[in-house]
């Protein structure tokens, strides 16, 4: 686990950035070079930056997509720490779309659960609500007990779900045993929760569920914002924002 303790301060977790796409990740900028992440984080006093391109086809060079980056920087980065890991697809019910041994070269293992849009991904039959929480907690069980995760990415949320138009039904169907006995299995097993920065924006009403339950739970929280571009690097710039949802 990154952090050495749980916190529950948003100004602190927002000097640990641990969701931020390079240009690897065919959705991001061309002007996410590691170098000029490294100079935006330097910038904004950032300790930790993770660098977390998706990993959505089995044959993605992520390790050496990750070493070619470690070549691009300087030696003389001294400031921050930087996490080479990756955006990885838990796409079904013990499905895993990274073999065991990139997994385990990685410094920093987040896992997407909810990527519904892609045509891979696994559907529950009964492609309602209820049906895609339930779907969704059977598949963080297996992925959380497997051992693999260090972090779960935007969690709990239907952003991705097409079928669904109001993507908020998938989180005002949890219910809050559901999700404080999920997190309670992330907690026992070393696993943290990520407070997608964007996620949290959008969903106002869970987010303060997720926060309250996982504080209650004495979850670990990351904080990352989900970087596509160099403007989005900053947690600092969201945070009172965020401390007015969570109020």
């Amino acid at each position: 686990m990154i952090l050495k303790e749980a916190i529950y301060d948003l100004y602190e977790l927002s000097k640990y950035n641990l969701h931020v796409h390079s240009y690897n990740s065919s959705c991001a900028r061309i002007e996410m070079t590691i170098s000029r992440i490294v100079k935006k984080a330097k910038k904004c006093d950032l300790k930790v930056v993770a660098i977390t391109d998706h990993y959505n086809f089995r044959d993605f060079d992520i390790i050496g997509n990750n070493n070619r980056l470690k070549e691009e920087i300087s030696n003389d980065n001294k400031e921050i720490k930087i996490l080479y890991g990756a955006e990885l697809s838990a796409y079904g019910v013990n499905k895993f779309l990274d073999p065991i041994e990139v997994n385990e070269k990685l410094d920093y293992r987040l896992y997407s659960y909810n990527h519904y849009h892609l045509d891979f991904w696994e559907h529950p039959r009964d492609q309602t609500p209820r049906g895609y929480v339930d779907h969704g907690l059977q598949i963080l069980t297996s992925l959380i007990k497997s051992g693999r995760a260090d972090c779960i990415a935007h969690p709990f949320i239907g952003r991705f779900i097409n079928c669904l138009a109001d993507k908020t039904l998938v989180t005002r169907e949890m219910r809050d045993r559901e999700l404080g006995d999920i997190l309670e299995l992330g907690k026992k097993h070393n696993v943290a929760w990520e407070i997608n920065t964007n996620a949290f924006l959008a969903d106002s009403e869970f987010a303060k569920r997720y926060w309250e339950i996982g504080k209650e739970v004495g979850v670990t929280f990351h904080m990352g914002t989900d970087a596509h571009r160099l403007e989005d690097i900053d947690p600092r710039q969201v945070v009172d924002k965020l401390m007015l949802i969570l109020k």
